[in-house]
């Protein structure tokens, strides 16, 4: 049931705000297809949170937990699924972002890389700096 439950709210989730966002924002990207989970923060309380066997990833601690750097490359590959070191990644909680454009959405490779790359760029925009 639990199952059943996340996959339509991430199916609800990509048409309720449309499915065809603007490849460059960013922000209306991680709306649509990463707030359900993560949260409208980006800290890992989404709605579906704790519906999901582990809690998600508070988004805006990698640069904190990445010695003030910034992952973007790493980030690219976790969401496009070429990064197999996520637990969750590849299962009804974590989808394959890459795969699920592809073929979902028929994006093309570049479509696919660009969506990506804007979901990136937003997360760097929303880290939290480590206080000196």
């Amino acid at each position: 049931m639990r199952a059943v439950t996340v996959v339509l709210a991430l199916l609800i989730s990509t048409t309720a705000f449309g499915q065809t966002p603007q490849a460059d924002n960013g922000r209306a990207l991680f709306f649509t297809y990463c707030a359900t989970c993560h949260g409208a923060d980006a800290r890992g309380g989404g709605p579906l949170a704790d519906m999901l066997r582990s809690q998600p990833s508070n988004l805006t601690q990698f640069a904190v937990r990445n010695g003030g750097v910034f992952p973007a490359e790493r980030l690219q590959r976790i969401i496009d699924g070429k990064d197999q070191n996520v637990r969750a990644h590849g299962s009804f909680e974590m989808p394959v972002w890459g795969d699920a454009f592809r073929q979902r959405e028929g994006l093309t490779d570049e479509g696919v890389r660009a969506r990506i790359e804007a979901i990136v760029r937003y997360l760097a925009g929303i880290q939290e700096r480590r206080a000196h």
